[in-house]
């Protein structure tokens, strides 16, 4: 079934993660929804589906604290491993409560500040003068778990690539572009890469490929595309990236 998952508006995010900092700053461990209920300002917008109860909330924190727990959470391979495993598990997970609602930008602060804290912490902790970062915890397309889901969906299982960071840069295009809004597209972009060699020169190659799909979203409708004509255009990208990386 469709759930309703909560928002905060822009000010009230602000301000609940001020509030985070704060008791951060006090030595207390965050808490998933430390007042034990929805917090006050919560609010609920959407049609279709119900407003997502505090249990199922608790459940999420749950399950997913669960996957991450086989994740070191030190290491060079430490995050990467925390974002491949956050971001399959949210895929799975609004795959049943509703995959407009993780395309919503806007509950994410919620689920970053309010539901998954301790979660989000660990992977982007406080600086030295006790902030944290805003654009990993507010919305938009850096924030943690946001980003992790997007990535997923985009990429499958790529995500446990171990070369994978070094395509950062490419990524954050990638998906500024709204390619992970298709998903048929995003599929057929990641069969290009999963399908590359293992070549020295394959980092390069995924990074010229990327821009030349960009490139091509410039001019061309990909979604609008059949799945002949998608294949051959990704294939065609990909192949002046193999020459260019040469």
């Amino acid at each position: 079934m469709n759930r309703i998952y909560p928002q905060l508006t822009r000010p009230h995010s602000v301000e609940v993660l001020s509030e985070l900092e704060e008791r951060l700053q006090q030595g207390e461990a965050p808490r998933s929804l430390p007042d034990g209920t929805l917090d006050p300002r919560t609010r609920f917008t959407g049609f279709g589906g119900a407003p997502v109860s505090v249990s199922r909330l608790r459940e999420l924190h749950s399950a997913l604290s669960s996957a991450l727990s086989s994740v070191p959470e030190r290491g060079r391979d430490a995050d990467r491993r925390f974002d491949a495993v956050a971001g399959a598990f949210l895929v799975d997970w609004f795959e049943t409560d509703g995959r407009s609602q993780a395309s919503n930008p806007e509950i994410w602060p919620y689920l970053t500040i309010l539901v998954l804290p301790d979660l989000a912490v660990r992977r982007f902790g406080p600086d030295k003068s006790g902030k944290l970062p805003r654009d990993r915890y507010l919305s938009g397309r850096r924030n943690v778990f946001y980003r992790a889901y997007l990535r997923s969906w985009i990429l499958g299982d790529l995500m446990d690539d171990p070369e994978l960071p070094l395509y950062e840069d490419d990524l954050v295009g990638l998906v500024d572009r709204n390619l992970s809004a298709d998903h048929r597209v995003a599929q057929f972009i990641a069969e290009q890469i999963r399908a590359l060699s293992k070549s020295e020169n394959r980092r390069e190659q995924v990074r010229n490929g990327l821009k030349a799909i960009q490139y091509e979203l410039r001019v061309t409708d990909l979604s609008s595309l059949d799945d002949a004509s998608l294949g051959s255009a990704t294939a065609q990208a990909f192949r002046s990236a193999y020459g260019a990386a040469r």
